[in-house]
């Protein structure tokens, strides 16, 4: 990273100038990582607000002297902030279940649009967290997993076969972390 990089990240944190370039300059990263994300009343503007909270956050605790890059921080910071934030809005949406009582489902037409709704949610929530666990494989796993969806054979190589193995049961324990 080069030292005017480094000088605007640590201008970033008490220069609003600085932030304002700063931001401007990861804003494609921005708009690609936003367009995955939804939640009901959220406007772009808001997506772009909380894209500027996981900057500052970036910003503060970015460490450059290891010689790692900023940009890929920055992104992981801001993924794992908009996850956060749908986790807490799914979850102020699961209140109203808990709180609730038999009679309000009686009506299951009235009912119907709120339970395709959280499936759908839910599936966006698994969606984002199953990229996560596909980073977590390694490249032999990576290919055994590939190699499983496209036709499971026993003739593949012993390490292949093994690999699959162990993806397969990362993936069960997925899955149980994400029911």
């Amino acid at each position: 990273m080069s030292p005017a990089d480094l000088t605007l990240i640590a201008n970033a944190r008490t220069d609003s100038d600085a932030f304002t370039t700063l931001f401007d300059r990861y804003r494609p990263l921005v708009n690609n990582t936003i367009k995955n994300y939804h939640m009901r009343d959220y406007s772009y503007d808001d997506w772009l607000q909380e894209a500027r909270i996981a900057l500052l956050k970036a910003v503060e605790r970015y460490d450059g002297s290891r010689g790692s890059q900023f940009g890929p921080y920055y992104k992981m910071v801001l993924n794992s902030h908009l996850r956060s934030l749908l986790r807490r809005y799914l979850a102020q949406k699961r209140t109203a279940d808990v709180t609730s009582d038999a009679t309000a489902t009686e009506n299951l037409d009235a009912v119907m649009p709120h339970l395709v709704a959280r499936q759908v949610e839910s599936g966006l929530v698994l969606r984002l967290e199953f990229s996560t666990f596909l980073g977590q494989l390694s490249p032999l796993e990576t290919t055994a997993f590939h190699a499983l969806l496209k036709a499971p054979t026993a003739e593949q190589p012993r390490a292949l076969r093994r690999a699959a193995e162990r993806t397969h049961t990362k993936l069960l324990a997925f899955m149980a972390d994400h029911r």
